[in-house]
């Protein structure tokens, strides 16, 4: 999961930001009261991310007491866009597929009119761990009419009521409820399609060997993408790697 969550972070990190301090302070105010009042109202969790200053805001409704996170006060303050103390109560395979849909709809954002981006959002359902219960996520990214970067990050979380437990997640047009994009299948682009055979080929049980002679490559390459497929995955071995794929339908 590091692996794109560090991609991710570079592409929201280093972007050419607006030097308009004003602009920005007026912009910041806007959404820290948007992020206080959803928390208020809906008993959830607000975060609030500058981008350029990479610092993220904290309102906490009901919903963290409930998971035991952000205890310290009502509003906090933290030196990350991360907000891992919520992603350690979640699954780690739902914040993967998040994080992926993130970074499709970062790309997307370049392509919207300034006056329309606000209308699009990021939707998620996130699996509590060791729990019956799931979270629903949304996500706006933020930009300024001067500039063509995104600057702010607001994702607001609550509980799920309808307690479907499988992971789900689409770009959405909020003022016309148009689906941009859905995502499960659609985020197996995540791994290359060599990746893919060659992973596909581990779960059959087949060795390094016996690939490299099906698909007409050396061994050496066959365990570099074994290794890149680690790497991207974050996880210690093919085994884990062939469960979470096979888990989010990318084998």
């Amino acid at each position: 999961m590091k692996a794109i969550q560090t991609n991710l972070q570079n592409h929201l990190l280093q972007q050419n930001f607006s030097k308009n301090e004003e602009i920005q302070k007026l912009q910041l105010e806007q959404w820290q009261k948007a992020g206080k009042d959803f928390a208020k109202l809906e008993n959830g969790i607000a975060i609030l991310s500058d981008l350029k200053n990479n610092r993220s805001y904290i309102y906490s409704g009901k919903l963290a007491d409930e998971l035991q996170i952000f205890q310290k006060k009502d509003a906090q303050e933290i030196e990350s866009i991360w907000e891992d103390e919520l992603f350690n109560k979640l699954n780690p395979e739902d914040i993967l597929q998040k994080h992926v849909l993130e970074l499709q709809f970062f790309q997307m954002m370049k392509t919207i009119p300034f006056e329309k981006r606000s209308d699009f959002c990021v939707m998620s359902r996130l699996r509590i761990l060791n729990s019956s219960q799931s979270l629903i996520h949304k996500m706006f990214y933020f930009s300024n009419s001067n500039q063509n970067n995104v600057e702010l990050a607001l994702c607001l979380y609550h509980f799920n009521f309808f307690q479907d437990q499988s992971y789900f997640g689409m770009i959405v047009n909020t003022s016309n409820g148009a689906i941009i994009h859905q995502t499960e299948s659609e985020n197996s682009t995540f791994l290359s399609l060599r990746e893919k055979e060659i992973l596909k080929m581990i779960q059959q049980g087949k060795k390094s060997k016996e690939i490299a002679e099906i698909l007409f490559i050396s061994i050496n390459t066959v365990n570099r993408h074994r290794q890149n497929i680690l790497e991207k995955m974050r996880v210690s071995n093919t085994t884990e790697a062939c469960t979470m794929a096979s888990n989010l339908k990318w084998i």
